[in-house]
């Protein structure tokens, strides 16, 4: 029902969508991540559409409403130019008895339109947004992907504009725009946002991340006044994921309970300047395929982190499971993909020598050995639809269950070693 809604809409023919409270949570799970937040859509109660006279009751009420929604329709501090849904105005001014006033004013009206995340916001004045585009070469108008339900315009400046309500400094824009990227490159996933709550973790290579303050050192996955780069580009990324892609209608948050870093997101730097890291240590940059020193933003999907995990690699390993949403079609993608696992190894128990003859690459592969999942669990997590029943293996997935070291061993959740990545950092 709501696919074909927004099929139609999407090739410019308008639609009004009757339901009852039964379809409710399908529908508003199709139209709601795609950006139609305020779509013309009118809920019965359910009771009163099961009977020929509870239909003919309604009638007046859904005639009204379907003429007003084809002809009279549109959506809230919207306005259309060509064929696209875009904001009312250019710049809003909010004037008031004080400076505070007139803030609260500022962030009441952008967490209405959905242009926040219900921190306080920085008002992103002309002023800012000039002072923060001179942190990149890059041309305001220069359009990095489209993504996101409405094909939106990931252009420099709004990028800029919602760097700025998160706090941003100029410095910080080249990571950021880079980040956001990546990040756009991946197809648009409707399910995701309302069912995911993913969030990227971002990883900086290079000397540029000791530069501008990205944090690789005590407390990496969190708040250090010494380093004051991590919270502020997580942000912005963040907000940047939520207010772009509707094409000025903000996203709506997950339906499940959310993750916590869609706050100041999850953004690390990598420690590879350190004397004592031995070539067993070469950072993610290099594993990648990058020289060594290389300025780099890596991008990793992440719905979920343990950070309690202590001891051996199995026990990291048993906390990862496949996700069939995202579970490799074919063999291609299946060799090409990273694990959804991180493993994230604190700076001192390298330098300090606590690691003996450990290296990556005996770290991932003893991650590879270990993340196994039993056929008959990876059935029952992957081999599902969405009600729980079995379903048909793709031919990828059921010649990789005949092979002989997966029958013995289990399904392991990438396809090589080479397939995790193993960070240093923080803890010193």
């Amino acid at each position: 029902m709501g696919s074909i809604a927004i099929a139609l809409e999407e090739k410019g023919i308008p639609t009004v969508t009757l339901y009852n409270e039964r379809h409710e949570k399908r529908f508003m799970g199709t139209i709601l991540p795609r950006g139609y937040i305020d779509y013309p859509a009118i809920n019965f109660d359910e009771y009163d559409t099961f009977t020929s006279e509870g239909i003919r009751a309604l009638t007046p009420e859904a005639f009204q409403f379907l003429v007003k929604g084809l002809t009279a329709w549109k959506p809230e501090y919207m306005k259309l130019q060509g064929d696209k849904w875009i904001p009312d105005e250019d710049e809003f001014s909010y004037t008031a008895a004080s400076y505070q006033e007139a803030q609260d004013q500022f962030n009441s009206s952008y967490l209405k339109m959905g242009w926040g995340d219900g921190l306080p916001l920085v008002p992103p004045t002309r002023r800012r947004v000039d002072t923060l585009l001179g942190g990149t070469p890059i041309s305001p108008e220069t359009v990095i992907n489209t993504w996101g339900p409405s094909n939106a315009e990931f252009t420099v400046e709004k990028i800029t504009i919602v760097s700025a309500m998160a706090g941003a400094r100029p410095e910080y824009m080249p990571v950021i725009i880079a980040a956001l990227k990546a990040i756009t490159s991946v197809q648009w996933d409707s399910y995701w946002p309302v069912m995911r709550s993913a969030v990227p973790l971002v990883i900086v290579n290079g000397p540029y991340a000791k530069e501008i303050g990205i944090n690789s050192s005590s407390n990496a996955f969190g708040p250090n006044p010494r380093y004051h780069a991590n919270g502020a580009i997580g942000r912005a990324i963040n907000l940047a994921m939520a207010v772009i892609p509707g094409n000025g209608r903000g996203l709506k948050p997950s339906n499940l309970a959310g993750n916590p870093a869609t706050y100041a997101g999850i953004v690390i730097a990598e420690a590879e300047d350190v004397a004592s890291l031995d070539k067993g240590w070469q950072p993610v940059s290099v594993q990648l395929g990058y020289p060594a020193g290389t300025n780099l933003v890596t991008v990793l999907g992440i719905d979920q982190m343990d950070m309690s995990i202590m001891g051996s690699i199995a026990n990291v390993a048993a906390c990862v499971a496949p996700n069939k949403e995202i579970w490799p079609g074919s063999r291609k993608v299946w060799e090409s993909q990273y694990a959804g696992v991180l493993a994230v190894t604190e700076l001192q128990m390298v330098t300090a020598g606590w690691m003996g003859g450990a290296t990556k690459a005996g770290y991932a592969r003893e991650l590879w050995e270990s993340a196994r999942i039993p056929i008959d669990k990876f059935k029952s997590l992957v081999l599902t639809n969405e009600f729980g029943s079995p379903t048909d293996p793709s031919e990828f997935v059921e010649s990789l269950l005949a092979e002989p070291e997966v029958i013995e061993k289990g399904v392991p959740v990438a396809a090589a070693p080479d397939r995790f990545l193993v960070v240093v950092t923080g803890g010193h």
